[in-house]
């Protein structure tokens, strides 16, 4: 059996077509591929964001609470959020349990972060392959039209009258406008790039029979500047002010016009109408080569992002509403099912996927791992298990509830707490924490449950002020 497991970085689950409600998001790939899967409704990050994601992915156990301790080691990566750091060196690596079943693996990925000095994500695969250029990696050091071009597209492509909101723009697009500066066809952009390299090693790998193929795409990522086609889908034609490609990490909107922010949302829009289209390429690349019946596809996102929603943008860990933390997760088996099966009930976290494909591999699981295995529900009806009726997410030192009845985020440290009647008030607007101390104190007691008497009160890299988590004045 052939494995696929595709990762898109920033993929909203309400941008993530038809399948889960969106009516004019341009997705026709992911709509026709979620037919021949098992969608979960309800799929969560167990912590935030990339790297604590992807050490979940990785290893089937949990990040949160950030209980591991940090190696001190030298790196010049900008983001210092808690569980940004290595694999912890006694978990084994998604690859290393593969490589010992026999099958071939590759990592082919866009998102740098883990490529940092240090990190290691890459150990174990036969074959890994990082695509260079995304957002602050450093790929290129300049920008060969010189300093008075680069000048100007900073002009055009970051906000006016707002100084903190400026200075986050530039530190991003100062190394990604010379990291993409080649850029002429399609066939430059991030997807396409990731998918054709993971197409590249399908088709090395064609007569063998096992073989693990880790696709991480960083778009639909910012900074977002898809092809003009894909933007037209959504711009309005009479817009003629800036062109805001990334925001600030910010709780407020003030820093953004009207027109600057509907342009920041058709961007998003249109790459993930590009992801959509790269996607169906390599699905259809593996019809061609009569792969995609018998290969197990998981498809998920490590988080969303918020856009203007609830005063927002960025990711902000006192912000872990549904735009950010509702992602698509879908599952297509490697047979025929009775297709399309949602399973709507169960609460699903992304280090569900580890136990998951030992399942599909009839291999007993681990006992590290703390995932639950969800190829049950080729045969299963639609059910909470193990105690799946709620989810908790931890981000910096702060942790979202979510259940069918509440949603709670909350400081660790209690200064700060949210709490919506979800029943009442399903758009999370309406904060009820006040009102109800004992509702708060129950959930609450269920966060420390989770997180095992070691949850993370404070920590220095938290901006409780609610300023940009890794945010940079301009100089």
């Amino acid at each position: 059996m052939k494995i696929f497991l595709i990762i898109f970085d920033t993929l909203r689950k309400d941008h993530t077509g038809r399948t889960y409600g969106n009516e004019w998001i341009k997705t026709p790939n992911f709509d026709e591929f979620a037919k021949d899967c098992i969608v979960y409704d309800k799929a969560y990050p167990e912590s935030l964001p990339t790297i604590p994601v992807r050490r979940a992915i990785h290893t089937g156990i949990r990040t949160f609470p950030f209980n591991h301790q940090k190696p001190k080691l030298r790196t010049d990566d900008i983001v210092k959020a808690p569980g940004w750091h290595p694999i912890p060196p006694q978990q084994k690596h998604l690859s290393e349990y593969l490589n010992s079943f026999g099958y071939k693996t590759a990592f082919i990925t866009s998102a740098y972060h883990q490529f940092k000095p240090n990190m290691n994500f890459h150990l174990g695969y036969d074959q890994w392959n990082w695509i260079r250029g995304h957002e602050n990696d450093k790929f290129r050091a300049i920008l060969r039209k010189g300093k008075s071009e680069l000048n100007q597209m900073m002009k055009e492509h970051t906000v006016s009258g707002d100084l903190a909101g400026r200075g986050y723009q530039k530190l991003i697009l100062n190394r990604y406008f010379p990291n993409i500066q080649d850029r002429k066809t399609e066939e430059n952009y991030f997807p396409a790039k990731t998918f054709k390299k993971a197409i590249e090693f399908t088709k090395d790998t064609q007569a063998i029979s096992k073989t693990f193929c880790l696709i991480d795409e960083f778009d639909p990522h910012e900074p977002w500047d898809p092809p003009q086609k894909y933007l037209d889908l959504y711009v309005d034609k009479n817009y003629s002010g800036r062109k805001v490609i990334t925001p600030a990490y910010r709780h407020d909107i003030d820093y953004l016009t009207e027109g600057e922010l509907k342009y920041m949302r058709a961007c998003y829009a249109g790459e993930v109408s590009l992801c959509d289209a790269w996607f169906g390429y390599f699905i259809n690349e593996l019809k061609s080569m009569e792969l995609y019946e018998d290969s197990l596809i998981i498809f998920i996102s490590d988080h969303g992002h918020s856009i203007g929603e609830h005063n927002a943008t960025g990711k902000i860990p006192y912000y872990m509403y549904p735009e950010l933390v509702d992602i698509p997760f879908m599952i297509k088996p490697p047979h025929e099912i009775n297709k399309p099966k949602r399973i709507r009930k169960l609460y699903v976290y992304d280090f569900d996927i580890l136990p998951t494909i030992f399942g599909f591999l009839n291999k007993d699981k681990p006992d590290i791992f703390d995932g639950i295995d969800l190829s049950i529900f080729i045969e299963e009806d639609d059910q909470i298990i193990e105690d799946r009726n709620y989810i908790t997410c931890g981000f910096h030192a702060c942790t979202l509830y979510k259940d069918d009845n509440f949603a709670f985020i909350t400081s660790n440290n209690r200064l700060y707490q949210r709490l919506f009647d979800l029943s009442k008030d399903p758009e999370w607007n309406v904060n009820i924490a006040e009102e109800n101390p004992d509702i708060c104190d129950r959930i609450f007691n269920v966060i420390k449950k989770d997180a095992k008497g070691e949850l993370l009160i404070e920590d220095d890299t938290q901006l409780f002020e609610m300023k940009d988590w890794y945010e940079m004045k301009e100089k």
